[in-house]
């Protein structure tokens, strides 16, 4: 895999395939947080950690085990 996308930031080595990538990886350095939950305010650096959490709201559990049917 060509990985052309460098992290600018002073000692860190990372590369990433698509430059998407390298801008979720950036907030890391920066602590950006720009997804925010609309119920408590919390901030996210990544929509699908916002989405975990707001879950945490609602309740809902849309994962099921296959053997048990115990849902989480």
């Amino acid at each position: 895999h060509e990985r052309p996308h460098a992290c600018p930031a002073e000692g860190c080595d990372r590369r990433f395939s698509r430059s998407d990538e390298l801008t979720r990886h950036l907030r890391i350095h920066t602590g950006h947080k720009p997804f925010q939950c609309r119920i408590c305010m919390r901030s996210f650096s990544r929509s699908d950690h916002l989405t975990t959490h707001i879950r945490t709201h609602t309740g809902e559990k849309p994962f099921a085990c296959e053997f048990c049917g115990r849902k989480f």
